[in-house]
């Protein structure tokens, strides 16, 4: 059945825009702040664990424990050294200003390193999930789809979970709505806004080991993850995660029955004229405005 396959592969589809979007979302929460370096941890994850896997010779798990640590890392430090220096020293920077130079270069430093380190032929980590699809019917999903799939939903929902139950869920939320009310009531919003962008790159470094199987990345590949990321959680509005995944599951299944019905050659350009119309017809509903005037 071509519709229910469509609908499938949208639905995989839109869970890696969904996981990012997810990821962006979090940390704008939490530090007003739009992150459009996420994509480049995936594609990191990716192209780590391949090349310490098949290159190196290390043994699966060892090579994906090493990447992630590595991730891990990087991303720590980063946070000390510069967004710590541009958002909380003594010359503080605007978040437009942090998102659209220290976010958007760091994209290009890790895409500059992994050019060096991977060189620029598609590769993508091993599968951890081997064999024939599963089929119900005339139903067919890739058993890495189905990882795919298990991924955004285990990552959206516990987001969903600790913002909306917990203490530290609470204390992220005010930390990003008013940090100097947050302060006064002893939240340390720094170590919130660095839990998130730590724990943030490492979740895009796991996806992107798990997800790559299906579609092979590339050093460039970062920048475009990270872009349809930002589409997703702009369409839920950047402040909810929850919505921000419903909404890159939503945009992958408009992809896929775009590109079967209307033309795979051209389905993207019809989807990206459909988000754009929506943006203009109403960009305060899906949080453009609020993203750009912050």
């Amino acid at each position: 059945m071509k519709f229910g396959n469509l609908v499938i592969a949208g639905i995989v589809t839109g869970s890696i825009y969904a996981v990012f979007a997810v990821c962006v979302a979090v940390w704008y929460r939490v530090s007003n702040i739009l992150n459009l370096a996420v994509g480049d941890f995936a594609m990191v994850g990716a192209l780590g664990v391949d090349n310490l896997y098949r290159v190196k010779g290390l043994p699966l798990w060892a090579a994906i424990v090493t990447t992630l640590a590595v991730v891990g890392a990087f991303s720590y430090l980063y946070d000390q050294v510069v967004l710590r220096i541009a958002l909380d020293g003594r010359r503080q920077m605007e978040g437009i200003v942090v998102t659209f130079f220290f976010t958007f270069a760091l994209s290009f430093f890790i895409d500059g390193v992994a050019k060096m380190l991977f060189g620029t032929d598609v590769h993508a980590a091993p599968a951890l999930w081997n064999g024939a699809s599963l089929s119900w019917g005339s139903l067919h999903l890739e058993r890495a789809g189905l990882l795919v799939l298990a991924c955004a939903v285990i990552i959206g929902g516990a987001f969903w979970v600790y913002i909306r139950y917990t203490l530290g869920g609470k204390a992220l939320e005010a930390s990003g709505e008013n940090a100097v009310g947050a302060r006064i009531a002893g939240i340390d919003t720094k170590r919130y806004r660095r839990l998130i962008f730590v724990g943030t790159a490492v979740i895009a470094a796991i996806f992107g080991i798990v997800e790559s199987p299906i579609t092979g990345y590339t050093y460039l590949s970062g920048a475009t993850i990270s872009l349809t990321g930002f589409l997703a959680a702009a369409y839920g509005g950047f402040r909810k995660p929850g919505r921000a995944l419903v909404a890159g599951l939503a945009i992958g299944v408009l992809e896929a029955l775009l590109g079967g019905y209307v033309s795979a050659e051209y389905g993207d350009t019809v989807l990206y004229a459909i988000l754009a119309a929506l943006v203009l017809a109403w960009p305060r509903g899906l949080g453009f405005e609020s993203a750009v005037t912050q």
